[in-house]
């Protein structure tokens, strides 16, 4: 198995790769989080469009299953949303999808969420992240990017997101790393995953490419629920002591970050749910704002059903 504390000496620390702006951001971050009540939000995730390049069968945007497609957030929407999420201390926004690179106008939006001094992240596919567009958000103001790699094996990831695409995910790490970006991997796990030992091989391979971090997402299915999650946090406390992997649901707890109050979901009509994968909205922005809308939410019982990842209670 890999052992972290081994193998510390080949991670990228801290600081390796990042440009000074970056640094300063994430200074700035790790201040701001411990002063945060419990429950409040760390990160809002942003829907910026249902749109994607890729038509991965693992994905809600993909199959039979697919809900009907939206149309992109609205711009001016999009302002308010980065508006009232400042407004309400959230220190934190990432660029969601499908597949956000679509989006047009993301750099826009990235350097409105930098001037109000929210800490900018991007979750991609990487298919299009080459060394010009990175460059581009890294000035607009981005400063972490989450590509999606969903095996070390490039033949299980093709499988999954489509012939060529581990190729493109990997030209997406190093551009990222390039233009002084907080890099991670960001995979899915299936059931399977874990006896086949994917969790340890991702983390070597992350750590052999200079990857800041890997974020691990136990994949859940559409109805019912799943002990994934629970097995997944408890495996990777053994993995990765140190945080370098990591899950939604932190190590010793029972409830992941959207159970917790910690997480936002705002899709591109401007719903909000407590995670991107609840069933169970929690309010409009057509019809309230961000801040209301969060006050609300501790008075109802989000942790129930719409959860498929997490049993209730």
């Amino acid at each position: 198995m890999f052992k972290a504390e081994k193998t510390r000496g080949k991670k990228n620390p801290d600081g390796v790769n990042l440009s000074d702006r970056v640094k300063l951001d994430l200074a700035v971050l790790n201040a701001r989080l411990p002063a945060l009540p419990p429950g409040a939000p760390r990160y809002l995730f942003l829907g910026l469009t249902s749109r994607c390049d890729l038509a991965c069968p693992h994905c809600k945007y993909s199959g039979s299953n697919m809900p009907a497609r939206k149309p992109d957030m609205p711009a001016g929407l999009l302002e308010r949303v980065l508006r009232e999420a400042a407004g309400a201390g959230i220190p934190r926004v990432v660029f969601f999808g499908g597949e956000p690179l679509l989006y047009r106008g993301l750099e826009k939006a990235v350097s409105a969420a930098a001037r109000l001094g929210l800490f900018t992240e991007l979750d991609t596919n990487g298919q299009s992240l080459d060394n010009a567009r990175a460059a581009r958000l890294a000035s607009a103001g981005l400063c972490a990017v989450r590509i999606s790699l969903h095996s070390s094996s490039p033949a299980r990831h093709d499988a999954l997101a489509g012939k060529g695409t581990f190729s493109k995910a990997l030209s997406a790490i190093a551009a990222a790393k390039r233009a002084g970006l907080l890099t991670y991997i960001s995979s899915c796990i299936f059931c399977g995953g874990l006896a086949a030992g994917e969790p340890e091989k991702l983390a070597s391979f992350a750590e052999k490419y200079g990857v800041h971090g890997l974020r691990l997402l136990a994949y859940s299915p559409r109805s019912g629920v799943s002990l994934l999650p629970l097995r997944l946090s408890a495996r990777l406390a053994r993995l990765a002591p140190d945080g370098y992997a990591r899950t939604c649901v932190p190590p010793g707890k029972k409830k992941c970050a959207a159970l917790r109050g910690e997480l936002l979901y705002v899709d591109p009509r401007g719903t909000v749910k407590a995670c991107p994968y609840s069933s169970a909205p929690l309010g409009s922005l057509l019809k309230n704002n961000l801040k209301s809308i969060i006050r609300g939410a501790h008075f109802r019982p989000a942790a129930g059903p719409g959860f498929p990842c997490q049993k209730p209670g």
